[in-house]
C-alpha cells in the first residue's frame, strides 16, 4: 500500500493531467469520447457523481460521523455490474442537461474540494482499517486509490493509452 502522501501526490498529478486532457479536448472534441459513446461531458459528470462519494466519506471522517451521502447514491456501494451499471444510468439521466463546460466545473470544484479535506486529516485517520465502522475494516486511504483508480480508467477509456 503506498503512504498517504504517495496517494494524494498521486491524486494531484491526475488532476494536472486532467486538466491537460480537457485543455487538448477543447481543441479536438471529436478525440474526447469513450467507447460506450459517452461524451466527454457525460465522463466528467459520472466523475463528479462518484467523487461526491469520495467527498462524503473523507468528510465523515473529519467530522468524525456517518457519511451523508448525495440523493443518487444508494448508500452502498454497488457490488454487481448490474447494480453499477443501474447507478451510472440514473447519474447519467440526471445529467445529461448539463453543458460540458458547468460539467467541467463541478468536477474540478469536487476534486479541489477532495484534496482540501485530505489536507485536513491525519495519516493515521487515512491508514487505520477499523477507524471508520462505515468502512467496514477498509482503510480511508483505499478511497483515495479507488477514486484514482477511477480516473484513470476513464483517462484510458479516452487517450486509448494505459497508465502505469
Amino acid at each position: 500500500m503506498p503512504s498517504v502522501k504517495d496517494a494524494i501526490d498521486a491524486l494531484r498529478i491526475e488532476l494536472k493531467i486532467w486538466q491537460g486532457l480537457l485543455l487538448n479536448c477543447k481543441e479536438r472534441p471529436e478525440d474526447c469520447s469513450q467507447d460506450d459513446h459517452w461524451t466527454l461531458k457525460d465522463v466528467l459528470a459520472h466523475l463528479t457523481s462518484w467523487q461526491e462519494v469520495t467527498l462524503a466519506k473523507l468528510v465523515a471522517a473529519r467530522l468524525k460521523q456517518e457519511p451523508e451521502f448525495p440523493k443518487w447514491f444508494p448508500g452502498v456501494d454497488p457490488e454487481s455490474d448490474e447494480e453499477t451499471n443501474k447507478v451510472n444510468a440514473d447519474i447519467y439521466q440526471s445529467f445529461k442537461d448539463h453543458s460540458l463546460s458547468e460539467a467541467k466545473k463541478e468536477w474540478e470544484q469536487r476534486f479541489s474540494e477532495i484534496l482540501l479535506v485530505c489536507s485536513l486529516l491525519s495519516e493515521d485517520e487515512f491508514l487505520d482499517p477499523d477507524k471508520y465502522h462505515w468502512l467496514n475494516g477498509i482503510p480511508l486511504v483505499a478511497v483515495l486509490e479507488g477514486t484514482l483508480d477511477h480516473h484513470r480508467e476513464h483517462r484510458e477509456l479516452i487517450t486509448g493509452r494505459k497508465t502505469q
